[in-house]
């Protein structure tokens, strides 16, 4: 009998402004940089999405030009399952701010900070995951094109 493992999946948004950074999100405890935890809802058949950011300050809601998907599974660790990341890729100019509410509750245990595009490209720099700052440079100069893409370690 073999058991079979579901990998958890979760969603992240790499929002990139106009200066070349992008918004990456730090657990206290964790020496990584990760982008920051969101909900992509498909506008069917709209080419827009609706995104929501998950904050654990603010509730904040946009509209973005169907972004770029890009999959990106975590090799497993050795007490730790591989999970998939879902990774939904704007650029400032093309969001169209929804809301912007105030959470009942919040937790502070998270830093967030936007960090220029050539220190994620750097090795020396802790992202997870590695080929972050490779993807988002083929997408902003446009040799990545708008659909599914599979980052692969």
């Amino acid at each position: 009998m073999s058991i079979l493992r579901r990998k958890s999946s979760s969603t992240v948004l790499a929002a990139i402004d106009r200066h070349e950074r992008v918004l990456l999100r730090r657990i206290h405890g964790e020496s990584y940089w990760q982008p920051i935890k969101a909900r992509v809802i498909p506008l069917r058949p709209s080419r827009f999405s609706a995104v929501q950011v998950v904050d654990p300050i603010f509730s904040h809601w946009f509209l973005a030009a169907t972004p770029v998907i890009g999959r990106f599974v975590s090799a497993p660790e050795r007490n730790r399952e591989s999970c998939l990341l879902r990774i939904f890729v704007t650029r400032h100019d093309r969001m169209t701010p929804v809301s912007l509410r105030a959470r009942n509750h919040t937790s502070l245990d998270v830093d967030y900070a936007w960090h220029p595009l050539s220190d994620v490209e750097d090795e020396d720099f802790d992202v997870r995951p590695r080929e972050l700052g490779p993807f988002l440079r083929g997408y902003l100069e446009g040799w990545i094109p708008d659909g599914v893409i599979t980052l692969v370690e």
